[in-house]
């Protein structure tokens, strides 16, 4: 889920950096970029191995996450930091990032045939966020109703639905490119 939305992150800067700056992103960049994408998602990841919260079995009991119930401020303060490094922030630069291209766009008219191709991969790209914030969102939703005491809420059968429901997002993709991009 963390490589995912900070490749979508990523993708709506490159985006914003191509339309709005008329810049190129290179091979090299790109590379950089995956690197960085990798190893944000793995100090994350790794944090909870390290000590920094724990892994437990999610309500349902079919999978693990972090342990959203503990009420160790220690694990409180991991949750909250979680929440805003890879969900609230990612969304807020891409919400910045993507509401500069569309100022960019109507602003620009000159260039029609680039600006079909622009604003098609933006229409994708956002797409894309779109569907991983509609996928994640009810999982983080859930997560945050467990953390902050009203576990009664969620039983085994509410939690699973986002839980698979989460977790089948990188699924999607795909399916958009292939409707969306000629090239795929």
């Amino acid at each position: 889920g963390i490589v995912s939305i900070m490749t979508l992150t990523v993708l709506a800067y490159e985006r914003y950096i191509r339309v709005v700056h008329a810049k190129v992103i290179d091979f090299s960049w790109s590379w950089r970029a995956i690197t960085y994408i990798w190893l944000y998602s793995l100090a994350w990841t790794g944090a909870p191995l390290l000590g920094w919260n724990r892994y437990t079995l999610e309500i349902h009991g079919l999978g693990c996450s972090v342990d959203w119930k503990s009420k160790d401020p220690n694990d409180a303060s991991f949750v909250l930091l979680f929440f805003l490094s890879c969900l609230v922030a990612p969304v807020g630069i891409m919400a910045y990032c993507y509401g500069h291209i569309l100022y960019a766009v109507r602003m620009t008219v000159q260039v029609i045939k680039l600006l079909k191709y622009e604003k098609k991969v933006a229409k994708m790209c956002f797409l894309m966020i779109s569907t991983f914030l509609i996928c994640w969102m009810p999982y983080a939703v859930v997560s945050l109703l467990v953390t902050y005491g009203y576990s009664n809420l969620v039983t085994p059968t509410v939690a699973i639905i986002p839980s698979f429901f989460a977790k089948s997002s990188t699924a999607y993709n795909p399916v958009i490119y292939i409707f969306m991009s000629r090239k795929v």
